[in-house]
């Protein structure tokens, strides 16, 4: 389990735990939560299991999906929620300058 920012990250399939080519975690939103602003290099799709987020300036609730392009300003708002992420192995995420592997997708 990983915390950034009030955000909690619970990955379940990733090259640490056997998958070689999708990364796959939980996300736990907390109430009134503002993510930061970042980019990624692979597509993401959220799915929304309980609560209601924002991502990429579309709201959502349980059971709704939004898929987020590569290389795609945006941000995750809202909750508290619960959200289920997947992507591709080695995804890497521009945060301000910063560029990070998100150790929940390792």
């Amino acid at each position: 389990m990983f915390e950034r920012h009030g955000f909690v990250f619970t990955p379940h399939a990733t090259p640490s735990l056997g998958s070689t080519r999708i990364a796959l975690w939980t996300v736990r939103v907390p109430a009134g939560a503002r993510g930061e602003r970042h980019r990624v290099d692979q597509e993401e799709v959220f799915h929304v299991l309980d609560g209601r987020v924002t991502v990429h300036g579309r709201e959502a609730g349980p059971g709704d999906t939004v898929i987020v392009p590569p290389h795609t300003d945006f941000e995750l708002v809202g909750g508290p929620a619960t959200v289920l992420v997947a992507t591709s192995v080695g995804i890497t995420a521009l945060v301000g300058e910063e560029r990070i592997t998100p150790p929940w997708a390792r």
